[in-house]
């Protein structure tokens, strides 16, 4: 099974960049995306920004694992507004995951490369399955040797798992320190943890008692779900006496690592924090993405006009391939005049010959890497610009 450690793009549900309430965060945290050279694109017709809950589990580069996404704390008055209908989210590209007839919160369901954790949230979700049933069907669609089940915390609706443990390896789990809960619940926790036979490491955790305006309890100290990449974690400040000490506790975890620190109230006071926020996978990429072009201020204008004149949605790592392409073959022209539609071409023609390219799960169309390249053009000659003479080999993202 791929894990977080093997991944190198995320998704978000397009409402991060366009909800008020995460404006400040999404900049702060585009920044790091963006200066860590980490690709990234929006799912769209989502009804909430908690995308790791409805979108597939990567099993292998090119395998995808769909539960059912149907929880109880959306079937409510209060909430039914809010819950996402899987049949009409939308991302480019072409991921076809297998269905697997069980309800399961992306969320619940924390991975090493062999092994599962959920709470016992899925017993409650799947009333008609066994729990033999449910373990065995995880096992034989997701090939997995082992399956262990935790309680769920007492006072979380969701009974998610991604809030309380964390796989360091194979062997050994981070477990977020429950020492604030009931003595029975802590007996019932230990025996689940002791039957996983892992390595048990006590990972920092801090429980605020706190209310949001719906009457949820916020996930501020909720350091252990932060966001995973391959060599990189972002992770998730709260202003709280304990930041410091998890942020050193992770980096003592997680040695080969660049961890990043970002503030996140703004979406831990709605109940989650970036695990939570975040569909992230591992694919196929290249010098397309490592060798992207500088974000200077005539390129972050071109950016803004295209992408706002597109008919079709295309995400900013798409668009910065064709971009960095175009660039490219316009400085090796080297004064010879060609039409349009012959830059076109040598700008797909130079994409699709990538070996990477033609290997990528999910290739940018042929018509809108051409209408892309139009709108470039339209923009170059509205504004009067031409093209710096600069060795295309040597941009990087500042």
């Amino acid at each position: 099974m791929i894990t977080d450690k093997e991944t190198n793009f995320v998704y978000f549900s397009s409402l991060i960049k366009v909800r008020e309430q995460y404006a400040s965060f999404w900049q702060r945290l585009e920044k790091i995306l963006i200066r860590r050279k980490i690709g990234y694109g929006f799912i769209q017709n989502t009804r909430d920004i908690w995308c790791r809950d409805y979108m597939p589990i990567q099993v292998d580069i090119d395998k995808f694992i769909q539960f059912n996404f149907f929880p109880d704390y959306c079937l409510t008055p209060q909430y039914i507004s809010k819950l996402t209908i899987q049949d009409e989210i939308w991302i480019p590209g072409k991921i076809t995951p297998k269905h697997v007839d069980l309800i399961i919160d992306g969320g619940n369901f924390v991975k090493s490369t062999s092994q599962v954790i959920l709470t016992e949230k899925v017993l409650k979700e799947n009333p008609k399955l066994s729990k033999k049933e449910i373990v065995d069907t995880l096992k034989k669609e997701i090939d997995i040797d082992n399956v262990f089940l935790i309680p769920q915390q007492p006072y979380d609706m969701t009974g998610h798992a991604d809030g309380m443990v964390r796989f360091l390896n194979d062997t050994d789990l981070l477990v977020a320190d429950y020492s604030y809960e009931s003595k029975s619940w802590r007996i019932k926790m230990d025996k689940a943890l002791e039957k996983t036979g892992l390595n048990i490491i006590p990972y920092p955790s801090k429980i605020i008692n706190e209310r949001n305006k719906d009457g949820d309890y916020t996930a501020k100290g909720t350091y252990i779900n932060f966001l995973q990449f391959d060599r990189i974690i972002i992770f998730p400040l709260f202003g709280l006496d304990t930041d410091d000490y998890a942020l050193q506790q992770t980096r003592e975890f997680f040695p080969f690592h660049r961890v990043i620190p970002i503030e996140s109230n703004e979406i831990a006071i709605d109940g989650g924090v970036l695990n939570c926020i975040a569909w992230n996978i591992k694919t196929i990429q290249d010098i397309l993405i490592d060798s992207l072009p500088q974000k200077r201020h005539d390129r972050e204008a071109q950016e803004i006009f295209v992408l706002s004149q597109l008919g079709f949605y295309l995400s900013t790592s798409d668009y910065l391939q064709i971009a960095k392409t175009f660039e490219f073959v316009w400085n090796c022209l080297e004064g010879r005049i060609l039409g349009d539609e012959d830059i076109k071409s040598q700008v797909y023609h130079f994409l699709n010959s990538q070996e990477t390219f033609q290997s990528y799960p999910n290739p940018i169309p042929q018509k809108h890497i051409y209408q892309t390249v139009d709108l470039i053009l339209k923009y170059r000659e509205d504004t009067g610009q031409s093209f710096p003479s600069e060795d295309i080999s040597d941009l990087r993202i500042q």
